[in-house]
């Protein structure tokens, strides 16, 4: 999970690093997701200052059923992670913080992390596939 968040934030923080760079951590709808959403912050002149710290993950499900590739069934597990932003801060072409004063440091998202190469990679095919917030406690340090 940190090598995840850790390939985000460094394609936040250097708009001449390469968007595709994801490939490697991410596909399915989370690759798609994450694209439009760091190109969308490109366009509007946003880049991160600071690191995403990953505090804790809790798995909550595996499944290794590759029964149907195709059909987007392939091993998967899921994985709430909590993460920590206290130490990170989106700026503006200014330098001018754009992060609302209210946002909470530190909050929990479920990952759906999966290996649709199996076959032929079953270590090293795994990528984030989905994710969502979870409404949950904030994990402490």
């Amino acid at each position: 999970m940190t090598v995840y968040y850790s390939t985000i934030d460094k394609i936040r923080q250097d708009p001449k690093a390469p968007i595709s760079n994801l490939d490697a951590v991410a596909v399915s709808t989370q690759l798609s997701a994450q694209e439009k959403f760091l190109s969308n912050q490109r366009s509007d002149g946003l880049h991160q200052v600071g690191d995403t710290k990953v505090i804790e993950t809790k798995v909550q499900l595996v499944s290794l059923d590759n029964s149907d590739p195709s059909a987007g069934r392939v091993p998967s597990v899921t994985i709430d992670v909590c993460w920590d932003v206290s130490g990170a801060d989106l700026l503006d072409a200014d330098g001018k913080s754009v992060v609302p004063a209210d946002r909470a440091d530190r909050g929990w998202t479920r990952l759906t992390v999966a290996n649709y190469s199996w076959d032929t990679d079953p270590e090293g095919g795994w990528r984030v596939a989905g994710g969502k917030d979870v409404e949950k406690s904030p994990c402490t340090a």
